[in-house]
């Protein structure tokens, strides 16, 4: 499971998510369509394994980020 996440940083919480996509290809696809809107869109690509650590958090790996 990927998770795509557009960062703001004049919200509250800087991480806005978009969506969650099993494939990698699809997250890429709909940043596109973020990146029609604002070519300076910050993203982070994160894909979740389903694991949670001892406090509860899901744990993300950052696949790509820019």
């Amino acid at each position: 499971m990927y998770q795509v996440y557009v960062i703001d940083e004049t919200a509250f919480d800087p991480k806005k998510p978009i969506g969650d996509f099993s494939n990698l290809d699809d997250a890429r696809k709909r940043l596109e369509k973020e990146f029609t809107k604002n070519a300076d869109t910050k993203y982070i690509i994160e894909e979740t394994t389903g694991h949670f650590n001892s406090y509860g958090d899901l744990v993300a790996t950052v696949v790509e980020e820019n």
